[in-house]
């Protein structure tokens, strides 16, 4: 452990802390020193990840929440403040994805995952921000998607939700800049991760697999490490992850390519782009 690490004994609350990015990430911060309360519905899953922390998994802590029973957060906020008497850092990580054309997705998936991926977010942090203001100190990570940017088939509802994230976080750093507040926008790109596997199809079911794209893609570990670095750094948004990245700055100079590039079957494109250029 860097004994000059700046998470040293800082507490760390991360959502969706059981799997993927948020499981990774609890490693990372561990192995930087932090003290980590850890969040997500399964808490078997969470002691698990608790279990195979590397440092001060006697001082983790966990506390199991579902992010779509809203009038619950509150007091999840409250209990989560109890447990070290302060909170340093909130990762906004959890989150859901959809795997369906939008008119096959009827309107109670859409709610499902705005609540989920959208509004427990911003309910939790503004729950958290007295808090910060109190202390002149905190910092909000909120992890996003590069469908927080463009809009690609069968997520629309996903895309929204991240969207969304977007327009309230960009607006609420303004609000908060003068409280010694920092706020980070993460955009990952295409992480090894079991996202579409439990993705929803418009029938509310699980997607069931892991698209071929996602087998082969960047590190879960590599981007917790990047995520890590990205908030130490105290980046306003960062994008992490492999070629893919390529589509922001497409996104930027000719949204109108973009968007033709993407329009059918944009993730064989996209093995299609990384071979092209030598990256498979």
């Amino acid at each position: 452990m860097d004994k000059n690490s700046p998470f040293l004994n800082k507490v760390i609350w991360i959502t969706g802390a059981s799997s993927g990015i948020g499981e990774a990430l609890s490693y990372e911060f561990s192995k930087r020193g932090a003290f980590l309360i850890l969040s997500s519905r399964s808490e078997s899953k969470l002691l698990e990840v608790k279990k195979n922390l590397p440092l001060n998994k006697d001082k983790a802590k966990v506390l199991p929440l579902d992010l779509e029973q809203l009038n619950e957060l509150v007091k999840k906020v409250e209990k989560a403040l109890s447990f070290f008497g302060k909170i340093d850092f909130f990762i906004s990580n959890a989150g859901v994805a959809v795997k369906d054309f939008a008119l096959n997705t009827p309107l109670e998936i859409d709610v499902k995952l705005m609540n989920i991926n959208y509004f427990s977010s911003i309910l939790i942090s503004k729950a958290l921000l007295p808090h910060f203001i109190k202390r002149n100190a905190g910092h909000i990570v909120v992890t996003s998607s590069l469908s927080g940017k463009y809009g690609v088939p069968k997520i629309a509802s996903y895309a929204a939700s991240k969207h969304a994230l977007h327009g309230f976080y960009e607006t609420l750093r303004s609000e908060i800049v003068n409280y010694n507040i920092f706020l980070s926008i993460i955009i990952p790109g295409i992480i090894k991760t079991e996202i579409t596997a439990h993705a929803l199809t418009g029938s509310g079911n699980k997607f069931g697999k892991i698209d071929k794209t996602f087998q082969t893609a960047y590190p879960v570990d590599k981007a917790a490490t990047k995520i890590a670095d990205a908030v130490m750094k105290r980046k306003e948004s960062a994008f992490i992850g492999g070629s893919e990245g390529v589509t922001l700055f497409l996104n930027r100079l000719s949204p109108w390519l973009l968007r033709r590039f993407i329009r059918n079957h944009p993730l064989k494109k996209m093995r299609q782009l990384k071979r092209a250029i030598g990256l498979n």
